[in-house]
């Protein structure tokens, strides 16, 4: 007897409404923070993937890293799930003035297909983010990956600066690109992740009864 394909509808759908969202996200974030990135850094001509100047729409570069409890981490590993991909530095003031945000963000969708990824670029990362934490009393519960070389930001995300984040779709496409410090858990931004999550939860065939 053969087992009929499952639709291809659910996944029609979620692909629309994901645009949507995000023609709403490029309204949301149009209005760039006051607080410019802190470094300009540039990439070296052949160094990182052809991207037209921007990632938006575009498959995020996959990444394998080490977080700081040193377990393993790979982008891949998250698909299904929307990812907030973030990078920062413990010497960047804005950065330091968002995390509190994103930590409120995190606890508030906790339990969902949700998850933050936090990418230091610190030179010395073991030592400088456990001191950080430790000095600001900063409790952060979400993976905070090391880049000390600057590979996953510099050459794969083509970071100008920190702090700067990437809002990932769980088909893995870049959906926002945001530059610069944002209150991420104030209620436009809730409201934004909410109506996403809600559309990736609906969009998801369920699993076949059996």
């Amino acid at each position: 007897m053969s087992t009929a394909k499952p639709s291809r509808l659910p996944y029609l759908i979620l692909s629309v409404v994901l645009i949507g969202i995000g023609a709403w996200a490029a309204v949301m974030f149009t209005s760039r923070p006051t607080d410019a990135p802190l470094a300009q850094n540039s990439v070296a001509p052949g160094t990182a993937p052809d991207t037209g100047g921007s990632l938006e729409g575009q498959l995020a570069p996959d990444f394998s890293g080490v977080e700081l409890k040193g377990a393993a981490i790979k982008l891949a590993d998250y698909r299904g799930k929307v990812v907030f991909l973030n990078f920062w530095a413990t010497w960047c003031e804005p950065c330091k003035e968002e995390m509190p945000s994103m930590e409120r963000l995190y606890q508030k969708f906790k339990g969902q297909p949700f998850e933050i990824l936090a990418v230091s670029l610190d030179a010395n990362p073991t030592q400088d983010v456990p001191a950080f934490l430790s000095k600001t009393k900063m409790s952060l519960s979400f993976p905070l990956l090391m880049d000390k070389d600057q590979l996953i930001s510099k050459q794969l995300y083509r970071t100008t600066g920190v702090p700067e984040s990437f809002i990932i779709g769980p088909d893995g496409k870049v959906i926002k690109h945001a530059i610069g410090k944002y209150e991420w858990d104030s209620q436009p931004i809730i409201d934004y992740f909410d109506n996403l999550l809600k559309a990736v939860k609906a969009g998801l065939p369920q699993p076949a009864q059996g």
